[in-house]
């Protein structure tokens, strides 16, 4: 389906937003799943067409107020045929295989304004009928809508984006290169939301196996099957979010002096990993290479009989980064098998990578940013979050 000439239209796009099964073959308006009532008394689905004009890509009000009919001939609710909306039964060929029985005409006094008026009010005359026998019959079926590859980096589009109408909003967010390093709790959570953005491409870096634990403070809910897989977290994750969208590049494997250059190419990244010297050496060379980037952690504590807790959301940029060194520990870790014992909370994870998530949105103008904070914390017990570091 051209989707770029239905989104570059309000009156277009509004009906794929209601829900309406919207296509467009051979240079006309195609709408699918409508019900209708046949001789039988039988509530069926066909297809309502109309010639769709055009001022090079945008929509004119439609200058003919006549649609076609694919489908058997539409009945009243009681069977009778619908005479006074069928004005011809001659098979209306608009391309070859493609072509339709009946023509419908219904004339308001001063036209149809656009396209959704006009294919709506048909599909409401059809579906009147179709309700009085099956109250749950409706045109608007919600079918999932495939994207093209050449206008989008998810296989499906994403009507969430224009039925909230903040597509040139959105849009700020596309070309980017986004690169996650460490892809526990918080980075897989961090996956999972720019997974919905329509960014260029995310790349994964982590070596390790996605194991049990990992199932427990990560999004989603991997089988024992999968598990047993013992898959490495970035091929396991970039299997699952590709499900939804492209550009999607695991690389099992630790950031090391070796290959921190393959940072210098990406427009964002975060950060998220517990050793202090590798946190050192990539926020020296992303430094170097002018890509900002965000350091998201956590500390959970057990006191008494309950847990302490904050999370940390840390930005540099070429401009501001003298707050790393009295900000985020890069000392040399005491024990080289913190990590696997450290307690870690979904919860947590969830909320550190969101705030990174909005903080990264503020940075590329996403959201309105008054504060322009390079640090931020959460504290449990307190229920406080700070703005710092301006």
């Amino acid at each position: 389906m051209p989707h770029s000439l239905i989104s570059r239209n309000a009156d277009l796009q509004r009906l794929v937003d209601e829900g309406y099964e919207v296509d467009i073959q051979a240079k006309h308006l195609v709408i699918t799943g409508v019900p209708y009532v046949n001789a039988s008394r039988e509530v069926r689905r066909g297809t309502l067409v109309s010639d769709l004009q055009l001022n090079g890509d945008r929509t004119v009000a439609p200058s003919q107020h006549v649609a076609w009919f694919i489908g058997e001939y539409p009945c009243s609710h009681v069977g009778q045929r619908l005479t006074q909306l069928v004005h011809q039964e001659q098979q209306q060929q608009f391309a070859p295989g493609f072509g339709a029985p009946y023509g419908f005409s219904h004339k308001p006094p001063n036209g149809y304004r656009d396209y959704h008026e006009k294919m709506t009010r048909y599909m409401d005359i059809l579906g009147a009928h179709a309700a009085a026998i099956d109250p749950t019959a409706t045109a608007k079926t919600f079918k999932p809508i495939a994207a093209s590859p050449e206008n989008s980096v998810f296989h499906y589009v994403d009507t969430a984006t224009s039925r909230a109408g903040i597509g040139v909003v959105s849009a700020k967010l596309e070309g980017h290169h986004i690169a996650i390093i460490g892809l526990g709790g918080t980075g897989s959570y961090i996956l999972d939301l720019v997974a919905k953005t329509p960014v260029a491409a995310i790349h994964l870096f982590d070596r390790d196996e996605f194991l049990q634990h990992n199932a427990f403070r990560a999004p989603g809910a991997p089988s024992l099957d999968q598990l047993l897989q013992r898959e490495t977290k970035v091929q396991f994750l970039a299997n699952v979010y590709s499900r939804m969208r492209r550009e999607i590049i695991p690389h099992p494997e630790h950031i090391t002096d070796a290959n921190v250059q393959l940072l210098a190419t990406m427009t964002f990244v975060f950060v998220c990993i517990d050793s202090g010297p590798a946190r050192r050496m990539i926020f020296d060379a992303l430094t170097a290479a002018r890509v900002p980037f965000i350091d998201a952690g956590i500390g959970v504590e057990l006191v008494d009989d309950a847990l302490w807790g904050i999370v940390r959301v840390t930005t540099g940029t070429s401009s501001k980064h003298d707050h790393l060194s009295h900000r985020v520990s890069c000392g040399q870790n005491d024990d080289a098998n913190q990590y696997s014992t450290n307690i870690q909370v979904a919860d947590l994870n969830a909320l550190n990578a969101t705030l990174a998530v909005i903080r990264w949105k503020k940075f590329v103008g996403f959201y309105h940013d008054d504060e322009r904070e390079h640090y931020s914390s959460y504290t449990t017990a307190a229920h406080q979050l700070t703005s710092e570091e301006r």
